[in-house]
Formats: C-alpha cells, structure tokens, sequence
C-alpha cells in the first residue's frame, strides 16, 4: 500500500513540477514524435489503447510506469474532474517516476 500511496505522490509531484500530456491518443503522438521519456497508463486500459502505447514506447526505449487503479483515479490523482488513462511525460521535473517505470 506505501508503494501505491508513493506513486499517487509521484504523480501528483510529475504534474506540479514536470511537463506532461495528458490522454492516450496525445501520449501516442508524443511517444511517436520521440518528445516523452516516460508513460504512466493505468491497469485497466482498452485493449487497442494498452497495445499501441506498450509498442511504441518499446520501439523507443520508453519507460512504462503503471498506475495501480481506474482511469477516474489517475483523474482524481492529478486533479482532473474526467478520467485520464495515460499521461505522456515529457520532462519530470522534481518527481523521480521514471525510477520506477519499466522499459
């Protein structure tokens, strides 16, 4: 649970701080153009969705970190009132979520 809780802070610190794009079909493109050095999807992700992201972000040597939770959490984590499945980060800022992302 202290994992979880972490990552809610690591989250919510990546979007004070860091650069982000929030939503799937944004964070495609920003994986595809070469601009994101990490991904936050959450676990339960459409199918079509999970793969794209999953592809792209392996051709470029991209760090998955999943986020333990629905969509509407993700949303709630970063204070967003809709749901958000995945968030493109192109800068970090002060957070360290790209320690905990798997390539």
């Amino acid at each position: 649970m202290a994992k979880a809780l972490s990552l809610d802070n690591e989250v919510r610190l990546l979007i004070k701080t860091g650069k982000v794009v929030i939503g799937a079909k944004r964070s495609i493109q920003a994986i595809k153009l070469g601009k994101a050095k990490g991904v936050v999807l959450v676990t339960k992700l459409p199918r079509r969705i999970e793969s794209d992201v999953l592809y792209y972000a392996k051709v470029g040597g991209i760090k998955v970190v999943r986020f333990n939770g629905s969509s509407y959490d993700l949303g709630v984590a970063i204070g967003k009132p809709y749901p958000v499945s995945a968030i493109a980060i192109l800068d970090p800022g002060d957070s360290s979520i790209l320690e905990e992302g798997e390539a």
